[in-house]
């Protein structure tokens, strides 16, 4: 899944999902995961393309939804559909789809040549669960766990600086020092946590 910014600033992420499932709910999943990662960001207006005709018309709602299976997953996108100011769906053949087309391709296989050197990062997500309620207009993220505690070789556990930016990004807590609290108010501008990625970005 490849998030791609109008000044062409592009944003890949790879995903296997946990448990297997039927390829139209994958697609599904992947355009469910793409679409709260957007809306994670602030996205207002956001274009979303597909590999998946099905899918696309579905959503478009050219296509009636006639498996029972993909009802929750159709009415969870409408859903999400409804947080953007402006959301647009198109189909794009995956060949034409050079980016999307090699993280699928990456993430199918999960497996690099001996002797490769290249490191890829592939998060493992739960299956999205559309049976859940959306409480507070939140959808369950996937079962990614936060580490907030480093081991030093001389025994000692340290708390890791980025908490500090995620405590106040998540949940607007700041440190009790009133220096170290005015320094993490100006530099978290420059910061994003995303809740799904479990990851910090500057």
């Amino acid at each position: 899944m490849v998030l791609v910014s109008p000044q062409n600033y592009i944003i890949p992420h790879a995903f296997s999902l946990a448990e297997p499932c039927y390829n139209n709910i994958k697609e599904y999943n992947a355009l469910l995961i793409g679409m709260q990662i957007a809306d994670e960001i602030g996205i207002k207006n956001l274009d979303a393309y597909s590999d998946s005709k099905l899918i696309v018309n579905q959503v478009r709602r050219e296509y009636e939804v006639r498996h029972e299976n993909l009802v929750p997953y159709h009415n969870a996108t409408i859903h999400m559909a409804e947080k953007f100011r402006n959301f647009y769906i198109a189909h794009v053949p995956r060949q034409q789809n050079a980016h999307a087309d090699v993280l699928a391709s990456l993430a199918a296989s999960l497996a690099f040549p001996a002797g490769a050197a290249e490191k890829v990062l592939v998060y493992s997500y739960n299956l999205y669960c559309p049976k859940l309620s959306f409480e507070d207009d939140k959808i369950p993220a996937g079962n990614l766990q936060i580490k907030k505690t480093l081991v030093t070789s001389e025994g000692p556990e340290l708390r890791d600086w980025r908490f500090s930016y995620i405590d106040y990004a998540l949940y607007n807590i700041l440190p009790d020092d009133p220096k170290e609290a005015v320094v993490i108010r100006r530099k978290a501008l420059k910061f994003y946590y995303s809740a799904i990625m479990k990851t910090l970005y500057r």
